[in-house]
């Protein structure tokens, strides 16, 4: 991994007693969007704020440090994302940054997608744009750890057919 730009903080340890992990990764999601007053482009950033039944933290939270299993239809801890939480927000802050991909892709559905990728350390943040009464609002959808080939090849694909 090349070296870190010094607006990037270094990733923290996810060893540990699950409880104690849970809060110390839910204090930076807290300090980082709760309490943030986040914006992408001089645009709001907003999360699922939702708490689903049996659920300690919001969805937005769950979505930075899990991941899918298609075996169980259930979310899992996802170590490299969640170690990686504390580069959400200073990626955000600093998407104008030559080390930030930053881009919006049409999909299929005419939905605007905004990438933020981290290309030289494997990281992305994906954002719905969307335009609402107020304004533009970016939705965080999900953040994490750019594994395997395929991954990065089909990020490469979704910028080069980006919106310009």
């Amino acid at each position: 991994m090349s070296d870190l730009p010094e607006w990037l903080p270094e990733i923290i340890s996810v060893d540990g007693e699950w409880e104690n992990v849970l809060v110390i990764l839910y204090s930076i999601f807290r300090k980082d969007f709760v309490d943030g007053h986040l914006k992408l482009n001089n645009a709001p950033v907003w999360w699922d704020r939702r708490v689903l039944e049996n659920a300690q933290y919001e969805e937005g939270f769950w979505h930075l440090i899990s991941k899918d299993d298609d075996s169980s239809n259930d979310r899992l801890f996802d170590p490299r994302r969640a170690e990686r939480l504390p580069w959400c927000r200073p990626t955000i802050d600093h998407f104008n940054d030559a080390l930030v991909s930053y881009w919006d892709y049409k999909t299929s559905k005419s939905r605007i997608v905004t990438y933020l990728w981290l290309k030289d350390f494997d990281y992305v943040i994906i954002f719905q744009k969307r335009k609402l009464g107020i304004g533009t609002v970016y939705f965080l959808k999900t953040a994490y750890y750019v594994e395997g080939d395929s991954t990065r090849k089909n990020l490469q694909k979704n910028y080069e057919k980006r919106e310009l």
